[in-house]
């Protein structure tokens, strides 16, 4: 069969088939490339992909396919190529990144320029420098000026980098190389020629199409971080410059390059210590998306140590390190897999190893490390004992901020940590005001590290102790009415022996008699046009009390959210109405993603639901403003990829409706005024005190009174 005649194969069996990919289908080709073919005829196996697999058949299809992406990764990357003294380009563009580690390329560079002279036509060293660069190149332009004159080695400077970034610092090389593969280098690592003749060789064998990672098999000899692949695959692919600083990078480009080709064969030095065989991550990947293609070992080459080898085990004997890589690893997986099933367990998982990065994480690096360079006052800033600060993550709210820092203000919060997810026109441009400290993070996204980017901010600026209030910016948190700030409550509950506070959301809806027109432009009058709430003053049906969100939230108190759902009244979803919104900071604590409840890593569990048997902070709810302006809504729309999967379909169900319907459903709800809601969160301990007698229509239950 390897060796079988396209057009007789077609013949024989592709003509049979109702998919076929035509008469110039190369059995060998399919067969050098695919491992997943296994012992199936190959057409046969080709017939069984689904549409959407549309992987090369023929070394024809495949070429072609590679020339329209050097094509346009070239016009998108390097429309104007750097000037070079070279007649022609090189084929190896060797790739260092380097920021402020001078001593590195001091005892590497030399060595390296000298063993590729020979081979100067065919080989670049590309040198980025990040960062204060002075030294560094006045030292190469020094030492250098040969290879420098030649186009043997190249320096560019970049300001991109605030801290160090492997995956940022690596992807900066895409607008500047000269070579058709890229391969990474450590400033110090050392290349023999021997092993560029060896990847020369690789390249001509595999016609360009390849990716070779160089790992030897042992962790922390310098390795693990050295492949080679066509630019034009390294640019339309890149490192993952949301990932964390550290650990993983070159794995997750690896795995998503060859999910991305599948024809692209992965080749390694050892066909048991490569990556698949030493990463449990890697594996599961490659096993669970079904990677098709080829492993291929060629064997070991000459090589030299680098010349500050880490050692296998690193990493596991700095915890953080180790956690950092736990992280970034489910972190590729959730932004790689194609299966939703699959992406929501690698984001479950990736919460234990967040939280254990975060627990483990020295405070000095935890604002480099989650966050762009910040405003000097803002880095600067220092919060006394006993005050209480609000954080927040925001993106495009402005029409939100200003009365949401007026309400906290009056309620006694002395300073507001604001994440700015990416607003259009950033906070800092049009907030000033000393307690307010903005930061713009620079890894992971809202769904994946919202949770991580506020804890940072906790843990670095407050005093041991300290009480905080977690918002989103429609929320408004209104205190008890015998209490004047949020200090004097903490106060209070310290005394009582709590070290935080529940919360129930409740959805704010317009006064019933407010004119549609006025609502148009509900989001700059929502706190005098949203002054009311559900009013739901009977007892709720099972399928309500036993619905997953409901039970785990209030358990045997279901009364509480049922009677201000709104948005369950209205369109039959569930969100979780539960928020634990106020809380005293403390290590091993962390947040959760819709600050719904608590987490611990010293054996502490969750808040349950004896939390209903105290006094409840009343949370005024504005999101339903969006739904009256259609900017708004679809503003909504848009972002509701950036929740969990159930509110992603509760947000489209609420705002993908038809307006005029939308508006109707809520407006025919019974409401009253929100302000009479705080009389009826009684502590549950004083249940009896709120049971009546069922409303007339009813079997008996609960009755909420005013």
């Amino acid at each position: 069969m390897l060796g079988a005649d396209p057009l007789q194969h077609f013949l024989a069996w592709g003509r049979l088939l109702e998919r076929s990919p035509g008469p110039d289908f190369d059995t060998r080709f399919y067969l050098s490339r695919y491992a997943d073919v296994g012992s199936e005829n190959p057409l046969r196996h080709y017939q069984a992909l689904p549409e959407s697999d549309n992987r090369p058949v023929t070394p024809a299809q495949l070429q072609a396919e590679m020339r329209a992406l050097v094509r346009q990764m070239d016009a998108q990357w390097q429309p104007t190529p750097p000037a070079s003294p070279r007649g022609a380009p090189p084929v190896v563009s060797y790739c260092i990144p380097l920021m402020g580690r001078l001593d590195d390329i001091r005892g590497t560079l030399a060595e390296n320029l000298a063993a590729h002279v020979e081979l100067a036509d065919q080989v670049e060293f590309l040198v980025l420098l990040f960062g204060d660069n002075t030294e560094s190149k006045a030292w190469i332009s020094e030492n250098f000026g040969t290879a420098l004159e030649s186009g043997l080695l190249r320096v560019v400077c970049d300001d991109s980098l605030d801290s160090w970034h492997f995956g940022k610092a690596k992807n900066a090389f895409r607008p500047h190389m000269l070579g058709r593969i890229y391969s990474s280098l450590d400033g110090d690592n050392f290349v023999t020629q021997a092993e560029t003749l060896r990847l020369l060789a690789v390249d001509a064998e595999f016609d360009g199409h390849f990716l070779l990672h160089h790992f030897s098999g042992q962790w922390g000899d310098g390795t693990s971080g050295r492949i080679s692949m066509p630019t034009a695959v390294y640019r339309s692919v890149g490192y993952d410059s949301s990932l964390l600083p550290r650990q993983f990078d070159e794995i997750d480009l690896i795995l998503r390059a060859l999910k991305r080709f599948s024809s692209m064969p992965f080749l390694c030095i050892d066909a048991d210590q490569n990556i698949f065989g030493k990463s449990f991550f890697a594996r599961k990947f490659r096993d669970e998306e079904r990677l098709p293609n080829r492993t291929i070992a060629i064997g070991d080459y000459p090589r030299r140590p680098p010349l500050n080898p880490r050692g296998e085990g690193y990493a596991q004997q700095t915890p953080y390190l180790n956690h950092m890589g736990n992280l970034n690893a489910r972190l590729s997986g959730f932004a790689a897999s194609s299966d939703s099933i699959r992406r929501n367990s690698y984001l479950n998982d990736l919460t234990a190893d967040k939280h254990r990065l975060l627990d483990t994480m020295p405070r000095e690096i935890l604002l480099s490390t989650f966050f762009h360079a910040p405003r000097e006052r803002d880095m600067n800033c220092r919060i006394q004992a006993g005050r209480v600060c609000a954080f927040l993550v925001v993106k495009n709210e402005r029409h939100f901020l200003a009365p949401l820092l007026a309400h906290y203000r009056r309620c006694g919060v002395s300073d507001f940590f604001i994440v700015d997810d990416g607003s259009d026109q950033p906070v800092e441009d049009w907030i000033t005001d000393e307690d307010v400290h903005v930061f713009h993070p620079k890894v992971g996204s809202f769904r994946t590290l919202k949770t991580a980017w506020v804890e940072a901010l906790m843990t670095y600026f407050l005093p041991s102790g300290a009480w905080a209030l977690t918002i989103d910016a429609d929320e408004f948190i209104h205190l008890p009415s015998d209490t004047n700030s949020f200090t004097t409550l903490a106060a209070s509950l310290e005394r009582e022996g709590h070290d935080f506070m529940p919360g129930l959301l409740i959805d704010l809806l317009p006064a019933p008699d407010t004119p549609l027109e006025a609502l148009q432009h509900a989001d700059c009058d929502f706190i005098q046009l949203f002054t009311h709430c559900g009013n739901a003053d009977y007892s709720p049906p099972e399928s309500y009390r036993s619905h997953a969100s409901v039970a785990w939230a209030f358990g045997p108190y279901a009364h509480l959210p049922w009677q201000v759902d709104v948005r369950n009244h209205a369109f039959g979803t569930f969100d979780s109405l539960r928020k634990i919104p106020f809380l005293r900071w403390q290590t091993q604590r962390h947040l959760n993603q819709g600050f719904h409840t608590l987490h611990h890593t010293d054996g502490r569990p969750q808040p349950g639901h004896d939390i209903w048997e105290r006094s409840i902070l009343p949370v005024y709810h504005y999101k339903l403003v969006r739904l009256f302006s259609e900017e708004a809504r679809a503003q909504m729309l848009r972002e509701a990829g950036n929740y969990h999967s159930r509110t992603k379909e509760n947000l489209v169900r609420i705002f993908g409706g038809e307006a005029a319907g939308v508006m109707a459903r809520l407006r025919d709800l019974p409401t009253m005024p929100a302000v009479q809601i705080h009389d009826r969160l009684k502590a549950a301990r004083d249940l009896e005190t709120i049971l009546s007698p069922a409303l007339p229509g009813t079997a008996g239950g609960v009755r909420l009174h005013g």
